[in-house]
């Protein structure tokens, strides 16, 4: 399925941003120039991410993030709330959404357009933090113009604050999101900032974190999951079926966990796309999502894995990777094995929990003709105007 942004958050960031910043930083080569260099610290030159951006350079790099990583990042919050809400776990009643580290509002914007696209309508009161004085200027003007849009009642407030020094209290919140902070922060910041923020969590609400694919950041991500999981902080809904430590994903250091979503962004973001050459066409992320019961992400998780690697299909056979409570395994089909009970599996992609509807644990290693195998999407709902390709062959 492709995942669809939409175009009013990018048009509310764009508007925004011509509002707080130059001009010439929103546009053009400078403009260019800014995403790439935001993405190389980001990616293969993350030891940047700990020194200051020149003051010249900090409204086109304010810029980049606002017009180029928002729009995509608004989409990646909406996955995660799309596979709380097959559960019927968004909040029913007035929300108060906390975004952490919130920068020019891509979490907040991906969460009122999510709620939007479900016919929500209850009163919504959304607090932001941030150490960027000018990125919550953006957030301010855009959260508003959206909920006006989106006709949602919104009271919406903001605060400045250095995340990586001061303990968090605050308001009781049924959302907190965390999009793209932790991996600024070290780990020991980092854990201590889940708690904190865990511990301003509803009973009914739901903490979603969202880092970078890399391995690195990754990895950083499972290693919080399971110091959260052996502390009994909460319980991880998404993205995994296990509820066991250690992360199976941790045994070998070439592994990590990552989400790798197809996008179709709106038209000023693929623009920008194109002509830097990032994000051509994939959505990748890691992401956590904790909350305090534990409803889990399918029913019966004990018979079910998720898949956590593309579906490679080579002759005779489809194979993927998925990850349960026995652990992290190749799970296979061979042509001769093909009938309607397996059906299903050739549909299975990144992202789907494979479930055996016999009962007898979860579907790893070979499947054969016998082996009732259902694929669940659980965020099958959420902004996907297009099917991907359900077609396979063994």
């Amino acid at each position: 399925m492709i995942w669809t942004v939409s175009p009013d958050i990018e048009l509310v960031l764009r508007d925004a941003s011509e509002d707080v910043l130059p001009l010439s930083a929103c546009r053009g080569a400078t403009l260019r120039q800014a995403i790439i260099a935001r993405s190389r610290r980001y990616t293969s030159e993350r030891e940047l991410l700990d020194e200051a951006i020149a003051e010249r350079d900090q409204p086109a790099d304010l810029a980049a993030r606002a017009l180029f990583f928002a729009p995509a990042d608004a989409a990646k919050v909406q996955i995660a709330l799309a596979e709380l809400d097959g559960r019927g776990l968004i909040p029913a009643g007035p929300l108060r959404i906390l975004d952490v580290g919130a920068g020019p509002g891509a979490m907040t914007l991906g969460a009122l357009d999510y709620l939007h696209s479900i016919g929500s309508q209850v009163p919504i009161a959304a607090h932001a933090l941030d150490r960027d004085r000018e990125a919550l200027k953006i957030y301010r003007r855009a959260v508003d113009a959206l909920a006006a849009r989106r006709s949602l009642s919104v009271s919406r407030t903001t605060e400045h604050v250095d995340l990586a020094a001061a303990p968090q209290r605050g308001e009781p919140a049924q959302l907190i999101l965390l999009g793209t902070v932790l991996n600024e922060l070290g780990a020991a910041r980092s854990l201590s900032l889940v708690r904190e923020l865990l511990s301003m969590l509803t009973p009914d609400g739901a903490l979603i974190i969202v880092e970078p694919a890399l391995r690195e950041t990754a990895r950083d991500l499972h290693l919080l999951r399971d110091a959260i999981l052996d502390a009994g902080d909460a319980h991880v809904f998404a993205p995994c079926v296990r509820t066991q430590t250690p992360c199976p994903a941790l045994d070998d250091e070439g592994d990590w966990c990552h989400e790798d979503r197809l996008v179709r962004l709106p038209e000023r973001a693929a623009q920008l796309a194109g002509v830097t050459g990032l994000r051509t066409g994939g959505l990748k992320f890691s992401y956590l999502v904790l909350r305090r019961d534990g409803t889990p992400l399918v029913e019966h998780p004990e018979h079910a894995a998720r898949v956590v690697s593309q579906p490679r299909k080579s002759k005779g056979k489809r194979e993927c990777l998925a990850c349960s409570e026995l652990g992290r395994e190749g799970v296979r089909l061979l042509k001769r094995n093909r009938s309607g009970d397996t059906r299903a599996f050739e549909r299975a992609r990144r992202g789907d929990v494979l479930v055996r509807l016999d009962g007898t644990g979860p579907p790893l290693g070979d499947i054969s003709a016998a082996q009732p195998v259902d694929v669940v999407r659980p965020a099958e709902a959420a902004f996907a105007d297009e099917p991907g390709d359900d077609s396979a062959e063994v």
